[in-house]
């Protein structure tokens, strides 16, 4: 087919046109435009460049407690909640019974069922808005702690591959990343053979399930209360674990990052498994403050300097709240302007 010299002119400005049209539809705002790709199944992706491949991790506290709700209130302004610059939430929680992971709380009473209800409903539009704001956002579980919770995670632990089975099924039901076991006990360090148990079952457990439908493995991290677990406890969970939560809060001595870090490490835990903790909890006291922008900034040069994960809060939907008004964020953008810098 011959075309004529008109006809060849109106073909190259319709190209031109589709090519502006193109151009302009990409994301606009700062940085720098990134492009999505199909997760090939079976890679690991890239860690999220929100902070250099490091952890920026947050709990965040959904349950419907009459005491201490914030949830609605955070909801209300959710524009706000500054997703692009955090790359993993943890949801608490979740609870342990009859051996398994469950949703929160158990009871069978009308209250119960009401809370557990909307328990599941948050935690759902939680994983929705993450993925909706933050594609790379990593979504965890947590288990919670209490003085009635020993007895069942010792009873999960009499047949940890029926836990980690749950739990595997809990995270595919709610489209989650990972878990994380919070047992916080006081005889933790006696408990350290059914800890090490029912991490390392989970770790093989999920390590064997592949990579989600995002396209990144299952990931299992564990909460430790410094001064509580022994070095050694610790450094026994070096392959049942693919990080640590170091509470590592507030300012001064009693919960201090480098010391407890620097035990761990002695004591055989690489550093590149453990993540540092912030308080950004304005209310918080157990005889320390909350963390201050120039603990913040120490602790991250710390991170940096030694190579740990990253850092995570407690907790941002009470990122210092004065006279419980919504949260400010202002930790939240203190560690990230600190970690990214």
């Amino acid at each position: 087919m011959r075309l004529t010299l008109p006809v060849l002119i109106l073909a190259a400005l319709l190209l031109f046109a589709a090519g502006c049209t193109q151009n302009a539809a990409l994301p606009t705002g700062t940085g720098t435009p990134q492009i999505e790709s199909t997760p090939v199944t079976g890679s690991t992706p890239a860690p999220t460049t929100v902070a250099d491949g490091k952890v920026i991790a947050a709990y965040w506290y959904l349950y419907p407690d009459p005491n201490d709700d914030t949830y609605g209130q955070v909801m209300q302004a959710k524009d706000q909640i500054p997703w692009t610059k955090i790359n993993r939430i943890y949801i608490g929680f979740a609870t342990l019974h009859d051996g398994v992971l469950t949703d929160l709380p158990v009871g069978d009473s009308a209250d119960n069922t009401a809370q557990r209800a909307e328990m599941q409903r948050r935690i759902r539009e939680m994983v929705a808005l993450c993925h909706e704001n933050n594609p790379d956002m990593e979504v965890f579980i947590t288990s919670n702690f209490g003085s009635d919770l020993d007895t069942e995670y010792l009873a999960a632990a009499q047949d940890p591959q029926k836990f980690a089975d749950s739990v595997l099924a809990y995270m595919k039901e709610y489209d989650l990343d990972g878990y994380d076991m919070d047992w916080e006990s006081s005889r933790i360090d006696e408990y350290a053979p059914q800890l090490t148990s029912l991490l390392s079952i989970c770790h093989a457990t999920f390590a064997a399930a592949g990579n989600n439908p995002h396209g990144r493995p299952y990931r299992l991290t564990h909460t430790v209360w410094p001064g509580v677990e022994s070095a050694e406890t610790v450094a026994d969970l070096n392959d049942s674990v693919d990080q640590i939560n170091i509470m590592s809060y507030g300012i001064g001595d009693k919960y201090d990052l480098v010391s407890y870090a620097d035990s761990y490490a002695a004591a055989g835990f690489p550093y590149e498994k453990m993540i540092g903790g912030v308080e950004s909890e304005s209310a918080y006291t157990d005889n320390v403050g909350p963390d201050t922008e120039a603990s913040i900034a120490a602790k991250c040069a710390y991170v940096k300097e030694h190579n740990l994960a990253g850092l995570f809060e407690w907790r941002i939907d009470n990122d210092m709240r004065p006279d419980n008004s919504p949260p400010t964020y202002q930790v939240t953008g203190w560690i990230y302007n600190c970690m990214a810098g």
